[in-house]
Order: C-alpha cells, then structure tokens, then sequence
C-alpha cells in the first residue's frame, strides 16, 4: 500500500465516482474531508481502491480512529482488497493508541456518520467484528424552507471581525466539540450568527450569541452544527437558522438541505426536522471495533 498525497485527488475522485457514484462527491469536498484535518489516505499501487483514515478523541477524551473512506473500483471487488484495507485501517488504528475504531464515524469533516445497512461494507465489517452500536437517518428540509426571526434575536452571517470573535469565543465556552467546525465555516463564509438584541441596542446588531447554524463545511448542503442556547430553545431560533441556510442553497441552486446523523430514537430533533417539511433521505449504521479487548 502507498501513501496518496494531496496530488491524487483527481485520481482519487474518480475512484470514488466509479465506486459510488450515487455520493456525487467532488475533488473539493474529497480534499476537505480527507486532507484539511490530520490523517492519511492510503491505497494500492494500481489505483484499484483506497483507504482514507483520521484519529481524534470523543466527547470523553477517548482515542478514536475513524474510517472516512473505504473504495474499491468496481472491476476489483471480491478480490479480497475489502479485507484487507479493513485490516490496514485496524493496524494503523492500534499503531497510534486508539480504543477504537469506526466506519463513518464523529470525527470533523466526516464524510458519512456511519454505514449504509444495505451495502457491502456493512456485511464485510459484521464479519470482521465490527459491532452495530445503533443508527441514524439524514433528513432532507426543502430549500423553501423560511420561518420568522424571533422576537429579541437578530440573525446575520458571521462575517466581520467582531462576529468571527464573538463566534469563536461563544462555541469554546459553550460549545466547545463542534470548534474545528464552526472555524471552517467562518473561512468558508456559511455560518449564519443568532445574537440577542435589546432596548440599549438602538441598531439591533446584537453581540451576544445565542445560536450558529452553520452549512456545506464537508459536503454541499450538509446542515451543521445547528444549535441554540439551552436558555434560548423553543423560541423559533433553530428554525429561523435553518430557514437562512435553506435559502443559502436555494440561491446556489440546490433543492434541499441534508441535515444528517439524527440518532434513531432523537424525538425532539425528528419533530423539529418534521415540522419543517423534512424527510428521510437514507439512513446509516454506526459501526465500531473495539481495540483495547
């Protein structure tokens, strides 16, 4: 196996168009996910397949290896290159500590939040113990998508200095997993800002930030991180954020924003999507091996 530098992502691309062609991914979007963010792609010399792999910690600091990527050309399958890039990606895993190792999996910039239950990898991984730990469904909005801005709020794209700091500084105190993220999207220009307003603020700009709604950091029309202040929920902000990234994509010609990794069994985010007029676009598998015994 080699090391794929950032040189091959047109070969790279067209790897992963012949494999999954369904996925429409772009050079852009393979060169964020895959080379933006520490980790490695790796594949055989003959540019049969390829294996694209990251390690970070969890929510609880635990290690974690994620695979991002894992292709075979069409013409190549069951030769056995699955397993073996399966077994790569385990070596590589232990190589540096990790506890575990996941298909998809939390870490920024993923590609997908998990496995399609109805493809190969799903069934190769289950044979080579890997366990389904639960699932996840990606939710389609409209990109008609509009609901009003609250009263007390002001919504605006973070643009300026002022904003980027006041973003910044909001999501390490509040929200402090989704850094890496929001930071993208602040370069990328697709984090839309919600800040409070009040009585003294004769310009209703507003400075304290009370919700981010941020899209298209990995993938176009992807939807997050999306979130609201525990004290600020049930006001309509989260849904006057998305409506402003549904009309984002609606400009750029898109007809749906894809909201994904919503938790099996997430009620409340389900209603919320819902009564937004979303619907279930596919669904995923979360599945992880575990590393330390």
């Amino acid at each position: 196996m080699q090391q794929w530098g950032a040189e091959r992502i047109a070969e790279l691309a067209a790897l992963v168009g012949a494999a999954v062609p369904e996925e429409d991914l772009t050079p852009d979007e393979l060169l964020t996910a895959l080379y933006d963010q520490p980790g490695v792609v790796l594949g055989p010399a003959d540019g049969s397949g390829a294996l694209a792999l990251g390690v970070g910690r969890d929510a609880h600091g635990t290690l974690v290896a994620a695979v991002r990527l894992i292709v075979v050309r069409p013409d190549r399958r069951r030769e056995g290159l699955g397993t073996r890039l399966l077994e790569l990606a385990e070596s590589w895993a232990l190589e540096r500590r990790a506890r575990r190792l996941e298909l998809g999996g939390l870490l920024p910039f993923a590609l997908w939040p998990g496995v399609d239950p109805a493809g190969p990898l799903a069934a190769l991984a289950a044979s080579h113990g890997y366990v389904d730990v639960g699932g996840s469904s990606s939710f389609a909005v409209p990109a008609s998508f509009r609901a009003p801005v609250p009263e007390g709020v002001t919504l605006r794209r973070a643009v300026g200095d002022d904003d980027h700091t006041a973003v910044t500084l909001a999501v390490a105190a509040m929200w402090p997993r989704w850094s890496d993220e929001v930071a993208r999207a602040l370069d990328h220009g697709t984090c839309h800002g919600a800040f409070a307003t009040s009585p003294t603020d004769p310009e209703g700009r507003g400075r304290e930030v009370v919700g981010l709604g941020c899209h298209s950091i990995t993938r176009a029309t992807s939807v997050g991180p999306l979130v609201v202040h525990p004290n600020d929920r049930r006001r309509g902000i989260g849904a006057a954020l998305l409506g402003q990234i549904c009309r984002d994509l609606m400009i750029a010609d898109f007809p749906a924003a894809e909201v994904p990794g919503v938790d099996d069994g997430d009620v409340e985010v389900e209603g919320f999507l819902v009564a937004a007029g979303a619907t279930v676009r596919r669904r995923h598998r979360r599945m992880v091996k575990h590393l330390d015994g």
